[in-house]
């Protein structure tokens, strides 16, 4: 055919006119007319062609990342880590029914994973499981420390550089031995190349932080906790790919529980806790007993639905109020759902801040502040925010700042607040006076003292979980501590002490009592002196004279009072509050001390008593006063 042997190019330009459908189907014609024609010795090629085609026009292959649902249609990717003292306790057994009891109320809003919890993280739940926090879990995780003076420290970013571009890595033979069993993927592959580079040393972790030291050492797989110590030099810290890492999990999910089981315990008793990922907090804990193994699934699934914390995104906040988004409120159908936030519940606020590399800057919940639900709006919340300090929850919108409200559920009775004075916890603020506010009103109610430890026993009250404190000292309100009784089992409160104001405030009384007690004494002394002069006792009246010269003046007291400000103001420190309280006291006293301690009355009895000599030792009468002006 005449049409083989034209080029592509032949065919546009000589149909450079027509439309770009026909052209189209002329490329269509040439192309599968060539196929057919082809050799049957180019089947092979044949096939290689279309399967690119193929693979070009799948449209998975080209898929761009799918987008993340909205947050109100996100469900929590949730996972439960198993810790038991049996064999007879693990992930395998409880799973299948423990996922059946969660379903009931977690089916739509959870995807859950179920295992085994890390050697090192059931190790530490199963001592103190109340007391687990982020840092203590990721501290355990192995880490891969490269000097950062290292000539290639740069081009480092993953486990698979360190085996292209170090040397040795240098580990204990317990530990070569755990990463080796938790290891990802083939042994072999490119990303796993630091395995071949492993060299165990004598000793223990000591050891090789003092390995660390020589010159030689460019690496060591050592504990997260430990490789954040390393300072000479500094180190760089590269995740291995091995599994249980806590560092991953939490990037992975939402939510992490922790299950504990005891079967020794009769009965058998089961704890659990939630570990918020992104706010990286963890809750309280939820304990129960169960008799038998068959119960287990349910009472493990009970004691998660009460640790769940639903979570609400800030997306409005202003300084006394906020609106919120619920997270996977868009799939729940259940209005009683505990996955729902509920109109008088009680929310932490919490916000992170995140730099370039997605590392938290600053996180966790806000000092004394709480939110407290007030009406529903479709699936957001509207809410009261009450704070210890204003300002909190306000801020830009930007990417790399969170701000969410995680619900609570108190559990205990009371909470021990103990006030401290600040940067100082062995000084307990004794004596201060503690009041309650109406949240909706102004009336106060008086709670309390505090003992002489600073500390108070606040009750929970289920009608109005949120209580509004006010600490009061002297008269003075020194801070206004928003609070949960119950939701921790103590409280503390790291306050400017009163003290100092009080002291200057005592001070400032008696000065002010002293130039009372003085303008009397002044006045006295002026009359009695008066009485002699007019009498012609000259002699008793500049006695009298000097005994008020004696007295203390006014450029006297006001020395005296700049010296013990001076004093007040460094003692309070940077309190700016409290130093312009005392700025004002002073201030007032000075005016007083100004206005009725005047020199100018021992000025006027001195001309009465020259005036006295100059008319032969007796004060000149009104009348002779008279005369003399005629």
């Amino acid at each position: 055919m005449a049409v083989e042997s034209m080029s592509i190019a032949t065919l546009f330009s000589d149909f450079r006119f027509l439309p770009r459908c026909a052209i189209g189907l002329i490329v269509l014609f040439v192309t599968f007319g060539s196929l057919a024609s082809a050799p049957a010795q180019e089947s092979g090629a044949e096939t290689t062609v279309v399967a690119d085609a193929n693979a070009e026009a799948d449209p998975e292959a080209e898929a761009e990342p799918e987008e993340p649902p909205p947050f109100d249609f996100a469900p929590y990717r949730t996972l439960i880590w198993v810790a038991s003292d049996s064999p007879r306790v693990s992930a395998d057994t409880l799973r299948d029914d423990l996922q059946k009891v969660l379903d009931r109320d977690f089916h739509a809003v959870w995807r859950t994973t179920i295992a085994d919890a890390p050697t090192s993280v059931a190790s530490m739940a199963m001592r103190v499981l109340s007391e687990v926090d982020f840092d203590t879990l990721a501290a355990t995780d192995p880490v891969i420390a490269l000097k950062k003076s290292h000539n290639d420290a740069v081009r480092i970013r993953f486990a698979g550089d360190v085996g292209r571009y170090a040397s040795s890595i240098l580990t204990t033979p317990g530990r070569m031995e755990e990463v080796r069993s938790r290891l990802v993927g083939d042994p072999g592959s490119p990303k796993n190349a630091w395995l071949q580079i492993l060299h165990p040393v004598e000793g223990d972790a000591v050891a090789l932080k003092e390995a660390w030291a020589t010159e030689t050492t460019e690496a060591i797989l050592v504990s997260r906790g430990m490789a954040e110590t390393l300072t000479e030099p500094e180190a760089k810290i590269i995740v291995p790919p091995i599994t249980g890492q806590v560092i991953d999990a939490a990037q992975a999910y939402d939510k992490i529980f922790i299950v504990r089981i005891r079967t020794a315990t009769t009965p058998m008793k089961v704890e659990s806790v939630e570990f918020d990922t992104l706010m990286r907090y963890f809750g309280d804990t939820s304990s129960a007993t169960v008799s038998s193994f068959n119960l287990l699934p349910e009472v493990v699934g009970s004691t998660l639905r009460d640790v769940f914390a639903p979570v609400a995104r800030i997306d409005d906040a202003g300084k006394s109020n906020a609106v919120g988004l619920v997270r996977a409120s868009g799939l729940v159908t259940d209005k009683e759902s505990p996955a729902l936030v509920q109109v008088g519940d009680v929310l932490v606020p919490m916000v992170r801040k995140d730099d370039r590399n997605g590392n938290p800057i600053s996180i966790g919940p806000l000092d004394w502040a709480y939110l407290l639900a007030k009406e529903l709006d479709g699936r957001r919340v509207k809410m009261d925010f009450h704070a210890g300090r204003a300002g909190g929850l306000q801020g830009r919108k930007n990417a790399r700042t969170h701000r969410m409200g995680l619900r609570i559920r108190p559990r205990k009775d009371q909470t021990l607040l103990r006030l401290h004075a600040k940067g100082d916890p062995n000084q307990p603020l004794i004596g201060y006076e503690i009041y309650e506010k109406e949240l909706e009103g102004k009336s106060m109610t008086f709670i309390g003292r505090t003992d002489w430890n600073g500390r108070l026993d606040v009750e929970f009250a289920k009608d109005q979980p949120l209580r509004l404190l006010y600490v009061k000292n002297g008269g003075a309100v020194l801070a206004r501590l928003p609070m949960v009784p119950g939701h921790h089992a103590n409280a503390v409160a790291d306050l400017a002490g009163d003290d100092m104001r009080l002291q200057a405030e005592s001070y400032i009384r008696g000065v002010q009592n002293s130039i009372i007690d003085l303008l009397a004494i002044r006045e006295l002394f002026k009359a009695r002196i008066m009485m002699r002069l007019e009498r012609g006792d000259l002699e008793s009246a500049e006695e009298l004279l000097e005994v008020l010269r004696n007295q203390p003046t006014n450029e006297r007291l006001a020395n005296d009072m700049g010296k013990r400000q001076t004093e007040f103001i460094k003692a309070i420190g940077k309190n700016a509050n409290q130093q312009r309280k005392v700025d004002e006291m002073f201030s007032v006293t000075r005016e007083l001390l100004t206005k009725h301690i005047s020199p100018k009355l021992v000025r006027d009895l001195e001309e009465a008593v020259i005036e006295s000599k100059e008319n032969g030792g007796k004060l000149p009468s009104k009348s002779d006063e008279e005369a003399t002006a005629e």
